[in-house]
C-alpha cells in the first residue's frame, strides 16, 4: 500500500505523534534553556561584580584585623562596600540551591573551595576562607570569616581542613580553624580564632571536644549511640488533633489579596515594558539590518546603553505597587486584627479576632521578601516605614532577616543572616494552645549577627549585641551595653568576650 492510501486513522495518529513529539521536547528542552539563561545571568554578573571587585581591592585590600565600626575607617568602609557589589550575584545562585552553582560564584570571588564540596543551604562568606576536599556543611549552618560586634568589625580568616562536617544550623566563628576529619555537632559555635583538633567531635556553644571520633566497625553499636532508648518520646494521638474551626477570614481573600498584590503589581510595569518593547525596540534596534553603520549609530549605542537602566526603572516601580497595594490589604486588616496581648486560641471569639492577626502575617511576608531579596535590599527600610507598622531608624542595616509587624528598631541597627526578631508565639500543644503577640523594642546602635533573635515583649537598651545563637525569652529586658550570648541571653563577662571574641575585647 503506497503512503497515499494511508487509512484516516493513520494520519490523526501521525499528526498527533508530530505535535506530541514537540511538545514532549518543548517541555523537556524548555527548562534547560531557563536554567541556562539563569546561569549565564550569575556568571555575567559574577563577572561584572568581580571587576567591581577587583578596583575596589586595588584601592584598599582587604585585610585582617579588629576595626572600628566606623564610617571613618577605611577597612570598615570597603568592608561594606565589598558586600554589597557581592550581594545580587550570590542570591541569585542561592535561589537555586544547586551548590556546584555557588561553589563556581565563591571560586570566582576568590574563595578557596576544595573539590566534592557539599553546600546543602549552609552560608559561607566570600573572602578569606578555605574550604578543603569533601566539606559537608548542615542545612542553615554558616562559616563565617567576619562579623560585627560592639562597635568593632572582626575580620579573620578561616580555615575548613578536608573531611569536616558542620552540623545543621552551627556557626563557625571568623579565625577559626576546624583541623581534618572533624564533625562540629548541630545547633554548635565556635570561638573567634578557635582551633578544633583533627578527627574529633565537637559540641554545645561554645563548642568542647566531646571525644575523639573513632571508626565505628560494628553498627550494632552505633545504632546504640545515636538511637538510644531513653531519648525516644512518645505522644498520644488525640493530644495531637486539634477541632477544625471556620475561619473568620474567607480562604479566598488570602487568595485575592495575593493575586492583587503580586499580579497587579507588574501590570504597569509590564504595559509600560511593552510600549518600550514593541513602540521602540524592536522597530529602531532590533529591525534594522545588522551593518558597520548600526555600530557607529550614537542612535543605538544610546537605547543599548539605557536599555538596563529603563529595565530597572520598571524593577523599582514594581517594588513600589507592591507597597502600594499590600498597604491597601494591610489596613484593612489591621482595622480588625487584636491588640497586643495573650489569647486563647480554643475560643471562638477571640479566634476570629486572631485570623485577622494571621491574615496581617500572610500579607507581611512576600513585600518582605520581594525587598529583602530584590538587587535593592536598602529599601526594605522604606518599604516597613510605608507599611506603617514598624520604626526603623536612620542608618539601620537589614540583611536576609526574618521580621515581622509591631518591631521598632532604633538608629545605626543591625540585623545579620538568618536574623529572626519575632512578634508571636504558640505555647503548649495542640489544642490547648495560646498565642503570645507582643512587639518588640530594639533600641540605638544595637547588634544582631547572624542567627540571632527576639521573642515577643524583648526590650534592648543601646549598644546590645547578639553574637550567634543568641536569643531572647518572652517579655525580657536587656539593659544594654554588652555583648549578649546564649539562651536566654546573657552579658558577657570580660572574662567571656575574651575567651569568645578574642584579647581586643577583654578589656572592654
Amino acid at each position: 500500500m503506497v503512503l497515499g492510501a494511508q487509512p484516516p486513522i493513520f494520519w490523526i495518529w501521525f499528526y498527533w505523534s508530530y505535535i506530541g513529539g514537540f511538545s514532549v521536547l518543548f517541555f523537556l528542552l524548555f527548562p534547560i534553556a531557563l536554567l541556562g539563561a539563569i546561569f549565564l545571568l550569575i556568571i555575567s554578573s559574577a563577572v561584572i561584580s568581580r571587576f567591581f571587585l577587583a578596583i575596589a581591592n586595588i584601592i584598599h585590600p582587604p585585610r585582617e584585623g579588629v576595626f572600628p565600626r566606623s564610617t571613618k575607617d577605611k577597612d570598615y568602609c570597603y568592608w561594606s562596600l565589598r558586600a554589597v557589589i557581592k550581594k545580587w550575584p550570590i542570591w541569585i545562585a542561592r535561589q537555586l540551591s544547586i551548590h556546584y552553582i555557588e561553589t563556581i560564584l565563591l571560586r570566582i570571588y576568590g574563595v578557596k573551595v576544595g573539590k566534592m564540596v557539599s553546600l546543602h543551604e549552609g552560608w559561607v562568606d566570600t573572602e578569606l576562607i578555605e574550604l578543603g576536599n569533601d566539606v559537608r556543611l548542615g542545612q542553615g549552618s554558616l562559616i563565617l570569616s567576619s562579623f560585627l560586634a560592639n562597635n568593632k568589625l572582626i575580620l579573620k580568616k578561616t580555615v575548613i581542613e578536608d573531611g569536616v562536617i558542620i552540623g545543621a544550623h552551627s556557626v563557625v566563628f571568623p579565625g577559626t580553624k576546624i583541623e581534618h576529619n572533624t564533625i562540629l555537632d548541630s545547633l554548635s559555635t565556635t570561638t573567634v580564632g578557635q582551633t578544633l583538633e583533627n578527627e574529633a567531635v565537637y559540641r554545645d556553644s561554645p563548642c568542647k571536644k566531646v571525644f575523639k571520633n573513632p571508626h565505628i566497625k560494628n553498627e550494632n553499636v552505633f545504632q546504640e549511640m545515636v538511637f538510644r532508648q531513653h531519648d525516644k518520646e512518645r505522644y498520644e494521638e488525640e493530644d495531637l488533633r486539634e477541632e477544625a474551626k471556620e475561619l473568620a477570614v474567607p480562604f479566598h481573600l488570602y487568595i485575592s489579596s495575593g493575586w492583587a498584590i503580586i499580579g497587579f503589581s507588574y501590570i504597569i510595569p509590564g504595559f509600560l515594558f511593552y510600549l518600550y518593547l514593541f513602540g521602540l525596540l524592536e522597530p529602531y534596534l532590533f529591525s534594522i539590518p545588522i551593518t558597520i553603520i548600526s555600530f557607529t549609530s550614537l542612535k543605538n549605542w544610546i537605547m543599548i546603553i539605557t536599555l538596563p537602566v529603563i529595565l530597572i526603572c520598571l524593577y523599582l516601580l514594581h517594588l513600589v505597587f507592591v507597597a502600594i497595594f499590600t498597604r491597601f490589604f494591610y489596613s484593612f486588616a489591621d482595622k480588625r486584627g487584636p491588640a497586643q496581648g495573650i489569647f486563647d486560641r480554643n475560643l471562638n471569639e477571640e479566634s476570629n479576632v486572631l485570623d485577622y492577626y494571621h491574615f496581617r502575617s500572610f500579607l507581611f511576608k512576600y513585600p518582605i521578601f520581594a525587598f529583602i531579596r530584590s538587587p535593592f535590599p536598602w529599601l526594605i527600610n522604606w518599604e516597613l516605614r510605608f507599611l506603617g507598622s514598624n520604626k526603623i531608624g536612620k542608618g539601620t542595616v537589614i540583611e536576609e532577616a526574618y521580621l515581622h509587624s509591631h518591631i521598632h528598631l532604633g538608629k545605626e541597627c543591625y540585623l545579620g543572616t538568618f536574623t529572626h526578631l519575632t512578634n508571636h508565639l504558640v505555647d503548649g500543644v495542640y489544642g490547648e494552645e495560646n498565642l503570645t503577640f507582643f512587639g518588640a523594642e530594639v533600641e540605638d546602635n544595637s547588634i544582631f549577627e547572624a542567627l540571632t533573635g527576639t521573642l515577643p515583649g524583648t526590650k534592648v537598651g543601646k549598644n546590645s549585641t547578639f553574637i550567634p545563637i543568641g536569643s531572647t525569652v518572652k517579655f525580657d529586658e536587656l539593659k544594654g551595653d554588652g555583648i549578649y550570648f546564649g539562651f536566654p541571653a546573657k552579658k558577657l563577662t570580660k572574662e567571656e568576650k575574651g575567651r569568645y571574641l578574642g584579647d581586643e575585647f577583654a578589656d572592654e
